[in-house]
């Protein structure tokens, strides 16, 4: 009785290796003589059995990469994600006064505020300039309250400085300051009613 199942283990084993096919077709069957056979043809006396053989593996041999693929692959997406950078250029603009205002202060006072987009740190300052001469030290504020200033038209311009170098300059721009004069600073002299004289 061991024989025929040495024969089917053998038939199998020829069947895996042999073929390709996910479902082989295995015919068996009992002669007269009590000898079982096995056929990959079908025979009149034969069964079929439905042996199921797994397919070959086709999946690749997965190697781990090795320390130089993997930082050639890291420099390569690190170019690529790398896009080049547009900065924005540096600006500074007077906010306060307007251009073309006019301001009424008989102590001569002009306050001017102006914005950059720039923080003030790591060597920002800025500087203004009143009728185109530097007017005080470079700061970090960015306002100013200028006093005394004489009556008329002034032009004023404040300039972004990085470590002492212009980077930025606003528009120029103009104002009018008003003040009372010095030899009537209440206004001129209103002249007195001539007292009537009676009859």
């Amino acid at each position: 009785m061991t024989k025929p199942w040495r024969t089917l283990f053998s038939v199998l084993l020829f069947f895996t290796l042999a073929t390709p096919c996910v479902h082989a077709k295995i015919y068996t069957w009992t002669d007269e003589n009590g000898v079982v056979h096995f056929s990959d043809q079908p025979n009149p006396q034969a069964k079929e059995l439905k042996i199921d053989v797994p397919p070959p593996s086709k999946k690749a041999p997965t190697t781990a990469p090795t320390a130089t693929s993997q930082s050639q692959g890291e420099r390569h997406l690190l170019f690529d994600t790398e896009l080049p950078k547009h900065t924005t250029p540096s600006s500074i603009q007077i906010m306060s006064p307007l251009h073309q205002q006019t301001i009424r202060n008989n102590e001569g006072i002009i306050t001017v505020s102006a914005v950059a987009n720039r923080a003030m740190d790591k060597g920002h300052t800025a500087r203004l300039y009143l009728d185109g001469k530097a007017h005080g030290k470079a700061q970090t504020r960015l306002d100013w309250r200028l006093v005394n200033i004489d009556r008329g038209s002034h032009q004023l311009q404040v300039k972004l400085l990085k470590y002492g170098k212009v980077i930025a300059s606003s528009e120029k721009i103009t104002v009018f300051l008003h003040r009372a004069s010095r030899l009537h600073p209440k206004g001129p002299p209103v002249p007195m009613p001539k007292p009537h004289k009676g009859l």
